[in-house]
């Protein structure tokens, strides 16, 4: 997605603190605009987001990145999901249908193609061969038994994620009610206060 130096820019950017993109740059030893261009390419697919910062002796702004795991999480997800339909649809294909190879020139066909050219091969007259394809059937079978394991691993880390994020909800939640009570406080404190004066007053 970002090209060669987007996963080393994310390695730097795995943790729960935004990165100065003048230090991505420095440690990835390229142009700022080099980095720049390799982030906002993540950015576009949500993988990672940036918050900006004055710098208050040079008057510019500088970018500050942050790697977004949730939806790195669910990219890898669809990325799997669309494997393994396609993983499926070739082991439905293998199992159901019959498929014929040529020994001199090693092309494989379906039934359908060898039928159309009387089971011989259009480049080199060879008679076609009936394939057996459990060994093509036992490696898809290996390859969805591994996609499914990296489904299982994406789902357990998803729900880290989730918990995490639903514990941070929470504390802002927390934070925002005490917050509140604490001007509520304030607020009945200050109509005490100007009771008590109007009352002197009287």
């Amino acid at each position: 997605i970002g090209g060669k130096n987007a996963g080393d820019a994310v390695d730097l950017l795995i943790s729960n603190k935004h990165v100065n993109e003048f230090i991505i740059a420095k440690k990835l030893d390229l142009t700022i605009n080099q980095t720049r261009n390799v982030l906002y390419k993540l950015a576009d697919e949500g993988l990672v987001s940036s918050i900006r910062k004055k710098d208050k002796k040079k008057g510019w702004y500088t970018y500050f990145w942050i790697f977004n795991v949730e939806k790195a999480l669910l990219l890898l997800k669809k990325n799997l999901i669309k494997d393994l339909e396609n993983f499926e649809n070739q082991l439905n294909s293998r199992e159901v249908k019959q498929f014929y190879t040529c020994t001199i020139c090693h092309a494989e066909v379906t039934e359908e193609t060898a039928l159309l050219h009387d089971f011989t091969c259009p480049e080199c007259g060879e008679i076609y061969v009936l394939k057996d394809s459990s060994a093509n059937i036992s490696e898809i079978k290996g390859a969805i038994s591994k996609i499914n394991t990296k489904m299982k691993e994406v789902a357990e880390q998803l729900i880290v994620v989730e918990a995490k994020k639903a514990k941070k909800m929470e504390r802002e939640r927390k934070k925002l009610e005490k917050e509140k009570a604490e001007k509520r406080k304030k607020a009945a404190e200050a109509r005490k206060k100007t009771a008590a004066a109007k009352r002197k007053l009287l």
